[in-house]
């Protein structure tokens, strides 16, 4: 027999040995190499730069790994002893297949493991089959921007579209003015149709740089409710909700440097690119939502309670006391001091919580307003009472009979008096408050 032939044999009797160790396996190393295909495909996807877009787009590729975990150990397993018992070579087809597939498990486990972390701050090690089933909930939770009946209000932080609105009109008269010097001095050089075609295509990549710049320059969105946040991130990422009854008491962290938030509750969120004002204001409504007897006070109440709040100064024996007068349709509330130590207060009073961050009246009582307003007159005599202030009732208020005219309002109550100047926006709201106290206007 020639060396060719015999060579023919051997490789004939090679292939046979694995054919046959295929059929005495009975399916398992055909599942193993469907694991492979499934676990290469998962790894591209989750190490994807918007994984979550290709999760949300196939999430059957998460449940089908998920599904073969089971019988994928029992596979490798029976199958390492077969391929031992048979001796198959360790370059044997079979063995290098078994190879890749754990290389890629484990590879697909870490991947996981970061997503989770990504998505839900889970440090811990899960199985993966179970790791892959809490990744895929988080991935698809469909999140509603319509409020429940227990949501009688929403509020919107930050401002998607406030400047874009500004800055793309005048990009596009800025590209406009350019492509015309453009084309008229090509036309001038190359002739009407080298120009004509050089400027279409030089705008045209004009526009896809400047919607680029946009797109990743564009602000994140918090929609607040007395039941959840939802969290609108920029680049297409799916809108994500925490439960605000799901954060505890170190649940929400300012990273001051960066202007972000950190929110751990049901889901792990990290809300950026708000700015610093926003994101401190984000805060302090995450601190007030955060407390129970705050969130029952919002669903119960009907209405906003209209507020006005403005720097004043309180005559009392004759001396002058600066700080913040808050008027609303029962009365005249002033706390002394300037207004983030007079927002401190009020929000020390509601949730017995100190921010290290910026707080700003007006954004306690963004949130406070939606309160009854037996509710909302009881929290602010606590925190008049705790600051050395003075409450008015609208019906024990006089009003300067020249308040239609002057900037500054002038309230008085027997010998104390209260002056301030609201801002120019604000003045209808607090004309319309007095006159509806019927106190002499």
């Amino acid at each position: 027999m020639s060396e060719r032939t015999r060579a023919g044999a051997v490789l004939s009797e090679s292939r046979a040995s694995e054919g046959d160790l295929r059929r005495r396996l009975e399916g398992r190393v055909e599942l193993i190499e469907s694991a492979l295909r499934r676990y290469r495909l998962l790894s591209e996807q989750l190490e994807s730069r918007r994984w979550w877009r290709k999760v949300r787009a196939e999430p059957d590729l998460l449940r089908e790994v998920g599904s073969l975990e089971g019988s994928l150990t029992e596979a490798l397993a029976q199958t390492e002893r077969r391929c031992d018992l048979e001796g198959a070579p360790p370059d044997a087809p079979i063995r290098k297949t078994m190879q890749r597939v754990r290389k890629l498990r484990a590879q697909v486990t870490t991947l996981v493991e970061r997503r989770m972390y990504e998505r839900l701050l889970l440090s811990e090690s899960l199985p993966l089959e179970t790791a892959l089933a809490k990744l895929e909930e988080a991935c698809l939770q469909e999140v509603s921007l319509e409020r429940t009946p227990g949501e009688p209000f929403s509020l919107r932080i930050g401002f998607a579209g406030g400047l874009m609105q500004y800055v793309l009109p005048l990009l596009l008269v800025l590209g406009g003015v350019l492509g015309w010097v453009l084309f008229f001095a090509l036309d001038i050089w190359l002739g009407l149709v080298p120009a004509l075609a050089i400027t279409v295509s030089s705008m045209g990549l004009f526009m896809l740089l400047i919607a680029t710049l946009l797109g990743r320059e564009a602000p994140d969105v918090a929609w607040l409710t007395p039941e959840r946040l939802v969290w609108m991130a920029s680049g297409g990422a799916p809108p994500v909700a925490v439960r605000l009854d799901s954060l505890g008491e170190d649940s929400i962290r300012m990273e001051a440097e960066l202007d972000a938030v950190t929110v751990r509750g049901d889901r792990y969120l990290r809300l950026s690119r708000l700015g610093r004002g926003e994101a401190a204001r984000l805060r302090v409504l995450l601190e007030l939502f955060r407390v129970p007897q705050v969130r029952a006070n919002a669903a119960r109440a009907e209405w906003s309670v209209t507020l006005v709040t403005y720097a004043a100064q309180l005559r009392r024996n004759k001396v002058w006391t600066p700080g913040q007068l808050v008027l609303s349709p029962r009365g005249a509330y002033f706390i002394p001091g300037p207004g983030p130590d007079v927002g401190a207060a009020l929000l020390r009073t509601a949730t017995g919580r100190r921010l290290d961050s910026r707080v700003e009246l007006p954004w306690v009582l963004e949130a406070l307003r939606w309160h009854p307003e037996a509710e909302l007159d009881a929290l602010l005599a606590r925190a008049i009472a705790q600051s050395g202030g003075t409450a008015w009732a609208s019906v024990d208020v006089r009003v300067s009979p020249d308040v239609e005219e002057e900037q500054d309002v002038h309230l008085r109550r027997g010998e104390e008096v209260l002056v301030g100047k609201p801002a120019s926006e604000d003045r209808g709201t607090v004309l319309q408050l007095l006159h509806g106290w019927g106190s002499g206007v």
